[in-house]
């Protein structure tokens, strides 16, 4: 079992491969503006020797983040899985975030609770919080975009002691996460269609 997940939620590209459900390896490129130019080139080398036939899923993060380019990856994304007829995981940002922090703290057995927040427009957050059990992670609060004080309030009245995670930038640092929960939705019998897969930047989805 093969599977690719992309990152281009920021300027930065993050690209991580696994095969039978075990990480190979990951990268990431500070592309900036030059991320559109060379998506498809950065992508297609990083998978060598494996062929596109290969792949059995695909992953991708759906936001939010940076408008041009989280609709970049996701498009490049649903395109791809259409043509190869494979299912394709939408993992959110912050999502990812959280899950990265449960594998860099080398702790299987750890039990968290975390709340990601980043910077969104006119001083508001997109903002959610997490349950990560042993590597399984659970949605105690949806992605939402909200002002930083009601945010705030929110993690004031929660009921339980959180860890508070900030995404300010090297977004794609967390591509290891996306592919993590693509893995385990995969090994949960989950098969996405690619049309399932809408970039979120916490207003209307733009298909």
């Amino acid at each position: 079992m093969v599977g690719l997940a992309i990152h281009t939620s920021s300027p930065e590209l993050g690209v991580a491969l696994s095969v039978e459900g075990k990480l190979l390896r990951h990268q990431t490129w500070p592309l900036g503006r030059d991320l559109s130019r060379y998506l498809h080139t950065y992508v297609r080398d990083f998978i060598q020797p494996y062929r596109w036939a290969e792949f059995d899923f695909l992953a991708v993060a759906k936001g939010p983040g940076g408008f041009t380019g989280t609709r970049i990856g996701v498009v490049m994304a649903r395109t791809l899985a259409q043509q190869l007829e494979i299912p394709l995981f939408g993992v959110s940002s912050l999502a990812a975030i959280a899950q990265q922090h449960w594998l860099n703290s080398q702790d299987p057995a750890a039990n968290l609770t975390l709340a990601v927040d980043m910077p969104a427009q006119r001083g508001e957050v997109f903002g959610g919080i997490y349950q990560i059990n042993a590597g399984a992670l659970t949605v105690l609060l949806a992605d939402q975009i909200t002002a930083q004080d009601q945010w705030q309030q929110q993690l004031d009245q929660w009921p339980e002691p959180v860890a508070y995670l900030h995404g300010t930038g090297g977004l794609a640092a967390s591509v290891e996460g996306v592919l993590a929960l693509a893995i385990k939705g995969w090994e949960k019998g989950d098969r996405p269609g690619w049309e399932t897969v809408l970039p979120f930047y916490g207003q209307h989805p733009v298909r």
